[in-house]
C-alpha cells in the first residue's frame, strides 16, 4: 500500500498545489529545506513537477548552528541545488544558549525565508506533522481555532505535502535514491513524545493519522464560517475599542469567546477565564485575572483590557 501510494505521490502534490491554488504560474516559491527526508522530497518533487506547476523555486537552507552536523547538511542541499539545477540560499545563524532555544531558533529561520523575495514560503509539513498538531492542541484543550491544525495555506506559507503520510514521503525518496540525512529532533521534546504515541493509536484504531488529519480539515470548514459570524457580530458588539457586556451576552457562546479572543489578542491566554465569561462574570463592573500580566476590565458597561498593575 505504502508502495503503491509512494508511486503516484508525485501526481498528488501537484494536484494538490492546482486544487488549494498555493501558488499561480509565475511566482516565486521559496522552498525551506533543512535536509531531512521530507524537505527532500519536496525540493525535488517541485523541481521534477516545475513546468506543471509553473513556480519559479528557490531552495533556502538554514544553519542554526545548534549542532556540529549542521554546517555539513546545509552543504548537502546546496550540492543536491547544484546538481538538479536548481538556486539555493544557505544561511547561516548564530542563536545565543539560553532559554526558549527551540522557538528562537524557529523564529529566526521563519525571518530568514521571510526576507527572501518570493510571493509563497513551502514548507514539508504532511500528515503526521498535522496529526501531531492536532492531539498537541486537544491535550492543551484547544477549540475549533487550534484543532483545525495546519492549513494547506495560510498567508504566504503553503504545504503541499499535507495530505501525505511520513512513510509514503521515505518510500519515494528510497526509491527514487535521494539523499536525506535523519531528524535529528529531540526525542523527549513534546513532539517526540506524540510521534512516539501515534502507533500506539493505530493499534487502538488503525488510521489514526488520517483520522486526526480529517479532523483537522472538518474543523477547518467550520472555523471558516464561525469566524465569518463572528466578524459580522464585531460590528454589533464593539464599543469605543472595548465589548458591550450586554450585547456580548446575547451572542450564542461560540461567538462570545471568538470576540473576547479578538480583544484580547494574545494566543498565550487560557480559555479558562474566557469561559468564566460566558458563565455571568464580569456582568457588574470588576476585573478578571487572565494571565500573563492582562485584566480583563469592565466598567461602565464596557469590557477592556488592560495591564496589571
Amino acid at each position: 500500500m505504502t508502495e503503491r501510494s509512494a508511486r503516484t505521490l508525485q501526481a498528488r502534490v501537484l494536484e494538490q498545489v492546482r486544487v488549494q491554488r498555493l501558488w499561480n504560474p509565475g511566482e516565486r516559491v521559496t522552498v525551506a529545506v533543512s535536509g531531512g527526508v521530507d524537505s527532500m522530497v519536496l525540493m525535488h518533487i517541485l523541481h521534477r513537477t516545475a513546468r506543471a506547476h509553473g513556480g519559479r523555486i528557490t531552495v533556502v537552507s538554514v544553519d542554526h548552528g545548534l549542532r556540529p552536523e549542521s554546517a555539513r547538511e546545509v552543504e548537502m542541499v546546496r550540492a543536491q541545488c547544484v546538481e538538479v539545477g536548481l538556486p539555493c540560499l544557505a544561511k547561516s545563524l548564530d542563536i545565543a544558549p539560553g532559554s526558549n532555544l527551540a522557538e528562537r531558533a524557529r523564529d529566526a529561520r521563519r525571518e530568514v525565508l521571510c526576507s527572501v523575495k518570493g510571493d509563497v514560503i513551502a514548507t514539508a509539513h504532511h500528515q503526521d506533522d498535522q496529526a501531531e498538531t492536532v492531539l498537541y492542541h486537544l491535550l492543551r484543550g484547544s477549540g475549533a481555532q487550534g484543532l483545525k491544525g495546519i492549513a494547506p495555506r495560510n498567508g504566504r506559507w503553503v504545504r503541499p505535502l499535507i495530505r501525505e503520510r511520513k512513510d509514503v514521503l521515505r518510500a519515494w525518496a528510497t526509491a527514487e535514491g535521494i539523499q536525506w540525512v535523519e531528524d535529528p529532533s529531540n526525542p523527549l521534546s513534546q513532539r517526540g513524545a506524540l510521534r512516539r504515541i501515534l502507533p500506539s493509536l493505530d493499534a487502538i484504531h488503525g488510521g489514526s493519522s488520517n483520522a486526526l488529519a480529517r479532523t483537522a480539515r472538518l474543523l477547518a470548514r467550520e472555523d471558516e464560517l464561525v469566524s465569518s459570524l463572528a466578524d459580522e457580530a464585531w460590528s454589533r458588539v464593539e464599543r469605543d475599542g472595548g465589548l458591550d457586556r450586554d450585547k456580548l451576552s446575547q451572542e450564542a457562546e461560540a461567538i462570545q469567546l471568538r470576540l473576547l479572543r479578538r480583544l484580547i489578542q494574545d494566543h498565550r491566554v487560557r480559555a479558562d477565564p474566557l469561559e468564566a465569561i460566558l458563565a455571568g462574570a464580569l456582568m457588574s463592573p470588576g476585573r478578571l485575572d487572565l494571565g500573563h500580566g492582562l485584566t480583563l476590565i469592565c466598567s461602565g458597561g464596557r469590557l477592556v483590557v488592560g495591564r496589571k498593575e
